[in-house]
C-alpha cells in the first residue's frame, strides 16, 4: 500500500497530477483545493495517499497535501452513500477544521454546501460521524465553526463578480488570515478580490 510520495510535480491536469519519484511517475487524483495549493511544475511535492481498489479492478491513488485531509477523507468514506469521488468533493469545498465542526454542530447548511450532499446523506454522515470525528485532533489548531454571515456576505458579492465558490472562499481565508476574522465585510471583498487577481 502506497502510503505517502515525496517527488516532483511533473504534469498538472483537471483533477490530476503526475508525481515523479525517482523516475517513476505516479497518477494522482487531488481536489479542486489541492490543485489550486500545488507549487509549479519541477517543484518539490509530498502528497499523504489513499489506496484505492475499486469492485471493477479499478486502482486509484487519492493524494492530499496534509495529513488532516487524509482523514476526513477516509472518514468520509466510511459512510454508506459517500465514495471517493463525494468524498474529494467534501475536502475539496471544506476544510478538515470546517468538515470536523459542521458535523460536531449538525450544522447540515456548511455540509450541503458540498456538490451532490443532499439532505439526507447529511444527515447520515452526521449521524455515523459525530462520536469519531471528535477524537481525532487536527494537526492544524484552527476552530472554524462554518460560514458565518459576514463570511457568506463576502462570497455571495465574489461569486456575483464572476469568481467560482471555492475561489471565492479560498480568496476569503487568505484575506481574513491578513487582516483577521473580525474585519468590515468591504474590506474583507476587496481584500480577496486581490487574492482572486492574483
Amino acid at each position: 500500500m502506497i502510503a505517502q510520495l515525496i517527488g516532483t510535480l511533473s504534469q498538472k491536469n483537471i483533477k490530476d497530477v503526475i508525481i515523479d519519484v525517482n523516475g517513476v511517475g505516479y497518477l494522482v487524483e487531488v481536489a479542486e483545493r489541492t490543485l489550486n495549493e500545488l507549487p509549479a511544475i519541477g517543484e518539490p511535492v509530498t502528497f499523504y495517499t489513499y489506496y484505492s481498489h475499486s469492485r471493477d479492478n479499478i486502482i486509484k491513488l487519492y493524494g492530499f497535501t496534509s495529513r488532516d485531509a487524509l482523514k476526513m477523507f477516509e472518514l468520509a468514506i466510511t459512510v454508506k452513500g459517500v465514495g471517493p469521488a463525494l468524498a474529494q468533493n467534501i475536502v475539496s469545498r471544506l476544510t478538515p477544521a470546517q468538515f470536523q465542526q459542521a458535523v460536531l454542530k449538525e450544522n447540515m447548511a456548511v455540509l450541503m454546501r458540498v456538490p451532490r450532499l443532499g439532505k439526507e446523506l447529511a444527515q447520515l454522515i452526521i449521524i455515523k460521524l459525530k462520536k469519531n470525528i471528535a477524537k481525532i485532533k487536527l494537526e492544524e489548531k484552527v476552530e472554524i465553526g462554518g460560514v458565518g454571515s459576514v463570511e457568506q456576505a463576502v462570497i455571495n458579492v465574489l461569486v456575483n463578480l464572476g469568481a467560482s465558490e471555492i475561489d471565492a472562499e479560498q480568496a476569503l481565508e487568505v484575506a481574513q488570515k491578513k487582516l483577521g476574522k473580525d474585519a468590515d465585510r468591504d474590506v474583507l471583498v476587496k481584500e480577496a478580490l486581490r487574492n482572486i487577481r492574483n
